[in-house]
């Protein structure tokens, strides 16, 4: 579902849901829509990842042209028009989209425009009916005349035909498209199709072509290639999920064998979040994502969780372990405790807060809770209930200082354990630079001097001792070597030169 369609009270609700203890999960899908100008909004707010940018933010320019020629009636036809619609679909408002239809002539059913009035532009192709013969030469031309002069920063026209055309000076136009940063693709129906004059031409241009025996797969072809060329998040490939590091939420899930997705959504993980599982070695894009947020917790998973993109996870045998343990991940939170303590120096008293979730069940009478301390301090602390939901406690410590540990006799998740170290009084105080002059005045030293000069001697001599037997050793060893070389060597050149 795209998130830019969800209502800003739905939103607001979610994130109050999610602060007060409840979970989140977002399924990104292949619908998401980047906007430029889109402002921060509750539901922003409250997930872990947010979409990345487009590859275009300025805008793509999509022609389409497609056959309508005699022979493309019937399946054929309804197909084109189900690519096309698709196709504008996928596009956002600030994308430019043109439909060209072409037989012996051609006309624009959608004349190049902003894809903003969608229910228009779509009305305006399923009124494509087939009739006539085919040249595709004055239909190329035409489309590259409207789609060169556009300001957008990706120009792609695609071609859609099932005949055979004369070549014309279509591949020189390709030449000139490519210079211009124009690219065509060409989509060849069926086998009475010119091959190599369409794969020249998409070759030409740095565009791909595509050939079809079943017009049944062209709807996914026609807009994977307009995605590929375009400002859409979405990446349709195969690739391998990622572990970036393992956690409790994917034990039993074998991630390793997981096999590969064929798509998801480009998001980018904000600072403080937790990327459980990437995809694409390349861009290291977030796959698996979660925070902490409020009292609950929020995560997004970029790919899909049916047939389109997780077609292969459908059937994997970590499929159903990898969601019941994310759900469980992310309910376990709707029941959390805020709890904290601090040293009351007044006093001496540790003072203790525990602040109930709204999900957690008021207990009758609060659990029997202790203090742990340095020198075996061992207290319990009385709970008075001071809130509807609120607990608060104390206990006199004295002057002991150390680590101090707050936990129930039993574990529960309404009064969780918690921790308070308390400094020695000594470390809370700057040096005393006394004692450090007279130490340095002792020893002939210097206090605080600049960083500067800290290796500076200041014209005093050092006399240290250095062991030479070692190296005299070794010289010593060496030079009789050398000496028996010298000697012998009369003998040895003697029996190299008999050899």
């Amino acid at each position: 579902m795209d998130l830019t369609s969800f209502p800003q009270h739905y939103k607001d609700n979610l994130e109050h849901y999610v602060k007060e203890g409840g979970g989140l999960l977002l399924i990104g899908g292949e619908r998401q829509v980047y906007k430029e100008d889109q402002k921060l909004d509750a539901l922003d707010r409250a997930l872990p990842a947010k979409l990345a940018p487009p590859k275009s933010p300025e805008g793509t320019c999509v022609a389409l042209i497609i056959d309508k020629s005699s022979s493309m009636e019937g399946r054929k036809i309804d197909l084109a028009r189900l690519s096309a619609i698709g196709v504008v679909d996928h596009l956002r408002p600030i994308d430019y989209i043109g439909v060209l239809i072409f037989d012996n002539s051609f006309q624009w059913a959608v004349p190049v425009r902003h894809a903003e009035d969608k229910s228009l532009i779509k009305r305006l192709v399923a009124g494509i009916t087939p009739d006539g013969g085919t040249q595709i030469a004055p239909a190329l031309a035409e489309a590259y005349r409207r789609v060169l002069p556009s300001k957008a920063t990706f120009k792609h026209i695609v071609l859609l035909t099932d005949g055979i055309s004369e070549e014309g000076d279509s591949l020189d136009l390709a030449k000139e498209a490519v210079a211009h940063q124009v690219t065509i693709s060409t989509v060849g129906l069926g086998q009475d199709v010119n091959r190599s004059y369409l794969e020249k031409i998409a070759l030409t241009s740095g565009g791909k072509s595509y050939f079809l025996n079943d017009p049944q797969g062209l709807e996914q072809i026609l807009l994977k290639d307009v995605q590929d060329y375009s400002g859409s998040t979405a990446v349709e490939k195969p690739l391998v999920p990622i572990l970036d590091h393992s956690a409790e939420v994917l034990d039993g899930v074998n991630i390793a064998s997981a096999p590969p997705l064929k798509g998801y959504a480009r998001f980018v993980a904000k600072p403080t979040a937790d990327t459980l599982l990437s995809i694409d070695a390349n861009k290291k894009d977030p796959l698996y994502v979660r925070w902490q947020y409020g009292l609950g917790k929020a995560a997004v998973f970029t790919s899909d969780a049916k047939s389109r993109w997780a077609q292969n996870w459908v059937s994997w045998p970590g499929f159903d372990k990898f969601w019941i343990n994310i759900t469980r991940d992310l309910l376990d939170h709707s029941q959390s405790t805020e709890a904290n303590a601090h040293f009351d120096s007044t006093s001496e008293e540790v003072q203790v807060t525990y602040h109930l979730g709204p999900d957690v069940e008021v207990p009758r009478n609060p659990p029997t809770i202790f203090v742990l301390g340095p020198e075996t301090f061992k207290t319990p602390i009385t709970l008075e209930k001071s809130g509807s939901r609120v607990y608060t406690g104390k206990v006199r410590v004295g002057g002991l200082h150390g680590l101090f540990r707050i936990r129930p006799l039993v574990e529960t998740k309404a009064f969780p354990e918690l921790g308070l170290y308390r400094e020695n009084a000594e470390l809370q105080h700057g040096s005393n630079p006394r004692p450090l002059q007279q130490i340095a005045q002792f020893t002939g030293g210097r206090f605080n001097p600049p960083v500067a000069s800290v290796y500076d001697s200041n014209g005093r001599i050092t006399y240290t001792s250095l062991e030479l037997w070692p190296a005299a050793l070794a010289a010593a060893i060496a030079l009789t070597l050398a000496e028996l070389i010298i000697r012998k060597w009369s003998g040895l050149r003697y029996l190299l030169h008999r050899s």
